[in-house]
């Protein structure tokens, strides 16, 4: 399994980034994220199936993706993508809440 880590943050500065990212989800969709520390999803988006991957080029976008969290059974994924620009604030997309396939990081 792949060990935890965020793209844009190497190092012990990943944690910092990933938690500030988890308040930042709580803070828009109301509730806290699930502890889960997703690495990949492969789910239907729009009308693609796609594999969403943590340090990959997001399949439909094509920015490298940041995080991915859980907001828990039957509520929706939470993805949050590098901007191109580095002056540029990071994006975020709420996804549907199925997926075909969920891989979490190593912990």
């Amino acid at each position: 399994m792949t060990s935890f880590f965020i793209p844009s943050a190497p190092g012990p500065s990943g944690e910092q980034a990933y938690n500030e990212l988890r308040m930042q989800t709580e803070l828009r969709m109301g509730r806290p994220p699930s502890r889960r520390r997703i690495m990949e999803i492969w789910t239907r988006r729009g009308k693609v199936d796609c594999i969403t991957k943590v340090g990959a080029p997001d399949p439909i976008s094509g920015d490298i993706v940041i995080a991915i969290f859980d907001m828990g059974s039957h509520q929706p994924f939470v993805i949050y993508r590098q901007h191109p620009d580095p002056r540029g604030a990071d994006t975020c997309e709420v996804l549907g809440c199925n997926a075909y396939s969920i891989s979490e990081f190593a912990p």
